[in-house]
């Protein structure tokens, strides 16, 4: 029996209306962000869920809790390991603020390491770590993550061998991604479906 993973993009909030990078800078939800949150808790309702989880930071939280509060009878629990990715000295700038105050940058880039920003690889490694222990822990079960635009990319990356995420895919708030794992291999069925919103 495979093991369902839903990874859910967190509400909007005022950082993501200004377009500024978030990583671990603990920005809340805005009111758009807790009205969407609601509305994929309500697309959520129905499924099976055996657990929710989800980042600690609040934006992610939040928006988990909205999802819990229909399935008070399961654990919610937060990692740190669902974290988006740290921008170091990014966070809290645009990314035409970054090409003024970084002129050697150049979009695709490998970054890993420069300007206190974490390695991609490292970000993929802990995540992954964590689904396939929760996999373990929850075996032919429906779980809901709830982390962050940046990591759900780099795991779709990963995962389909870069025909999803990373450079390719922008995820909406709350976008709901659907993911399969079984005897130690990952399938992507649903990605950046934001149909709840419309």
């Amino acid at each position: 029996m495979a093991n369902h993973f839903y990874l859910i993009r967190h509400g909007e909030t005022d950082w993501n209306r200004l377009e500024k990078l978030q990583g671990h800078t603990d920005i809340p939800l805005n009111q758009q962000g807790l009205r969407q949150a609601e509305l994929i808790a309500q697309r959520l309702s129905k499924l099976p869920l055996k657990l929710v989880c989800s980042s600690d930071l609040k934006r992610a939280m939040q928006t988990a809790k909205q999802i819990s509060s229909y399935h008070s009878h399961i654990p919610f629990l937060q990692f740190e390991q669902f974290r988006e990715r740290n921008y170091g000295e990014w966070e809290g700038l645009s990314y035409e603020e970054i090409k003024q105050k970084f002129p050697f940058y150049e979009p695709g880039q490998k970054l890993g390491g420069h300007y206190g920003i974490e390695k991609l690889e490292d970000m993929q490694d802990r995540a992954l770590r964590k689904l396939e222990e929760l996999s373990s822990l929850y075996p032919s079960s429906h779980i809901a993550v709830i982390s962050h635009g940046g990591l759900i990319n780099a795991l779709l990356a990963l995962m389909t061998k870069g025909e999803h995420g990373t450079g390719k895919t922008k995820l909406n708030n709350t976008s709901y991604n659907h993911l399969t794992y079984q005897k130690g291999n990952w399938s992507v069925h649903t990605v950046n479906d934001a149909s709840h919103l419309e």
